[in-house]
C-alpha cells in the first residue's frame, strides 16, 4: 500500500471496506428481518392466547350474536405507530450509525493518504552508470536508503554498491515507499558518519540517489494509523447500530404490548360497568 502513494485512495478504501461492509450490512439486515418477524409472531401468540382464554371461560367460539351467554371476542387492537415509544427515528439513527462510522474512518484514512513528503536527498543523482560522493552525519547513519526511478520489475537492470569506512552495505528496505518518480529500492546501513561513495551501473534512462527514509517510515505509520482508525470507526459504527436496533426494537415491542394490555383493561372495565347496573 505505501509502496505506491499515487494509487487511488478510493480503490484502496474500497478493497478494504467491501468485505467488511458486506458482512456488517448483511448482519444488520438479518437482524431487522428477525426483529420484524419476532414482533409479528409475538402479536400472533398474544391473539392466540386471548382466544384460548376466552375458550376456557366457556364462551362459545363462533356462536351467533343472539346465543345466550355469548360474548364476542375482543376486537383486534391496532396501536398507531406514532404512539409507540421510542419513536421510529431512533431506528433510523441506528441504521445510519454504521455508514457514518465508515465515512469518518474513510475520511481519516484519506487524510493520511494525501499527506506525504518527498525524501530528502543526501547524495547527488546518478544517471545511468556513474559515481558520486556524499557525507553521512551521525543522525543519518540509520535512516538512509537507495532510491531510483526504476519500477519494481526493473531492478534487474541496474546494480549499486557503497564504499567507505565501516563496510557500508545495502539491506532489505524497511518499508515500501514511492514519491513521484522516486521509489525506495533498498535501505543503506552506515556504521559511522563520514564520507561515502555510491557507484551504480545501469541503462541511461535510470537514476539513483541516496536519500532519507524518515519520510517513508512516517508515511507508512500514517497509513497503518489510517487503516486502524478506519477499521475501528467502522466497527464502532457497527456496534452502535446493532445495539440501537436491538434496544429500540425490544423497547418498542414491550411498549406496544403494554399499550395493548391497557386498552384491553379499559375495554373490559367499560364492558363490566353496564352489567353491574343491570336491573334484576
Amino acid at each position: 500500500m505505501s509502496d505506491n502513494p499515487e494509487a487511488s485512495p478510493g480503490l484502496i478504501v474500497g478493497g478494504i471496506l467491501t468485505p467488511i461492509l458486506t458482512f456488517m450490512v448483511s448482519t444488520i439486515t438479518c437482524l431487522i428481518v428477525l426483529l420484524v418477524r419476532s414482533s409479528r409472531l409475538s402479536r400472533q401468540r398474544a391473539e392466540r392466547a386471548q382466544l384460548e382464554r376466552a375458550a376456557t371461560m366457556g364462551v362459545p367460539m363462533g356462536a351467533p350474536m343472539f346465543h345466550p351467554g355469548y360474548a364476542p371476542p375482543p376486537p383486534r387492537v391496532e396501536i398507531p405507530a406514532k404512539d409507540i415509544r421510542p419513536r421510529r427515528r431512533w431506528m433510523v439513527v441506528g441504521a445510519l450509525a454504521l455508514p457514518l462510522g465508515i465515512v469518518l474512518g474513510a475520511t481519516a484514512f484519506g487524510t493520511g493518504f494525501s499527506h506525504h513528503q518527498a525524501p530528502e536527498h543526501v547524495s547527488q543523482v546518478v544517471r545511468g552508470s556513474g559515481t558520486t560522493t556524499f557525507e553521512v552525519t551521525e543522525e543519518q547513519t540509520g535512516s538512509l536508503g537507495l532510491f531510483s526511478n526504476a519500477q519494481s520489475d526493473e531492478e534487474y537492470r541496474f546494480s549499486c554498491a557503497l564504499d567507505g569506512a565501516g563496510a557500508p552495505r545495502f539491506t532489505e528496505k524497511v518499508v515500501g515507499f514511492s514519491h513521484e518518480e522516486w521509489r525506495l529500492v533498498q535501505s543503506a546501513t552506515f556504521n559511522t558518519p563520514g564520507r561515502y561513495i555510491l557507484t551504480c551501473d545501469g541503462p541511461p534512462d535510470l537514476e539513483y540517489v541516496i536519500a532519507d527514509t524518515d519520510a517513508a517510515v512516517a508515511y507508512d505509520n500514517r497509513m497503518l494509523a489510517g487503516v486502524g482508525a478506519m477499521m475501528l470507526s467502522g466497527f464502532a459504527g457497527f456496534v452502535v447500530s446493532l445495539v440501537l436496533l436491538i434496544t429500540v426494537g425490544a423497547k418498542r415491542g414491550e411498549h406496544r404490548r403494554r399499550l395493548i394490555r391497557e386498552y384491553q383493561a379499559r375495554a373490559h372495565a367499560t364492558h363490566q360497568a353496564p352489567a353491574q347496573h343491570r336491573p334484576v
